[in-house]
C-alpha cells in the first residue's frame, strides 16, 4: 500500500504546486484589481481492492500472534522508504503507532512525505487493521520558495487509506489470508485551474485508474510475502 501512497503523494504534490501557484497569482491579481474571488473544486481519486492468498495450513504458532510481530508489520509497510514503530507497547499491545516515510526526487531537491499509521490488532479473531493519518511533507534541498510551496501541500490535499487483513476458511482445513484495501486522495483545486464549465469526471477517473493499477500490481505479491513469512515463523 505504501507504493500506492507514493503515487498519491506524487499526484498531491503536482496538484498542490499548481493549486498554490494559482492561489498566489489570484491573490496578487486581487490586490491589484480587487475583483478576483478564488474558490476551490473538490476532486477525489479513489481505489480499492480485495486480494487473497493461496490456501495454507496454520502453523504451530497462531496467526493472530504473527499479526502483532513487528516483522509482519514491517513487511506490509515494506514499500515505503522507511517504516518505524513509535510506541513502546510491546508485542501484546492491541494498538500500535508507526510512521512511514516516502520520498520523491525532484531536480535539486527531495520531497519526503511522513505519514502516521495506526495499527489495530485483534489476535483472537484474528484481524489486523492499518489506517493512515494526516501526512506531513518535508523538503530537502532546492530553493526556499519551492520548499515552502511543497511543504504547504496539507492545505489543499488529503490522503486516507486503510488495509484490513483477516483469515477465511478454505477447503481441506486450510485458510486464506484476505486483504481489503481502500485508498482516497482528495484535492481542493482552485477554479482558476479547473473552471466550473470543465467536468471533473475525466480528471477523477484518470487519477483513480492510476492508483488502482498500482494496487492491482503490488498488493497480491506483498500479501503472499506476508503469509510466506508467517509460515516460516510459525514452523
Amino acid at each position: 500500500m505504501c507504493m500506492c501512497m507514493r503515487m498519491c503523494m506524487c499526484m498531491c504534490l503536482m496538484g498542490a504546486a499548481a493549486a498554490l501557484q494559482a492561489q498566489t497569482a489570484c491573490r496578487r491579481a486581487a490586490t491589484a484589481a480587487r475583483h478576483c474571488t478564488p474558490y476551490a473544486r473538490d476532486l477525489a481519486f479513489v481505489a480499492g481492492l480485495v486480494v487473497a492468498t493461496e490456501p495454507f495450513a496454520v502453523g504451530e504458532k497462531p496467526i493472530g500472534s504473527w499479526f502483532a510481530e513487528e516483522q509482519a508489520l514491517s513487511i506490509l509497510m515494506s514499500q515505503a522508504e522507511s517504516a518505524r514503530r513509535l510506541d513502546s507497547g510491546g508485542r501484546d499491545a492491541s494498538v500500535q503507532r508507526w510512521k512511514v516515510a516516502t520520498g520523491i526526487e525532484f531536480p535539486g531537491m527531495v520531497a519526503r512525505s511522513e505519514t502516521p499509521m495506526e495499527v489495530t490488532i485483534d489476535s483472537e479473531t484474528p484481524r489486523l487493521s492499518i489506517s493512515s493519518g494526516d501526512s506531513k511533507t518535508v523538503c530537502e534541498g532546492g530553493p526556499s520558495w519551492a520548499r515552502g510551496l511543497l511543504a504547504r501541500i496539507g492545505e489543499i490535499a488529503e490522503t486516507s487509506s486503510s488495509n484490513v487483513v483477516e483469515l477465511r476458511d478454505a477447503p481441506g482445513g486450510k485458510v486464506v489470508c484476505v486483504s481489503t484495501i481502500s485508498l482516497k486522495v482528495s484535492l481542493d483545486i482552485p477554479a482558476l485551474l479547473l473552471p466550473p464549465f470543465v467536468p471533473a469526471g475525466p480528471f477523477e477517473r484518470a487519477g483513480s485508474e492510476s492508483i488502482q493499477k498500482l494496487l492491482d500490481r503490488d498488493m497480491e505479491p506483498l500479501l503472499a510475502k506476508f503469509c510466506e513469512a508467517y509460515c516460516k515463523w510459525a514452523g
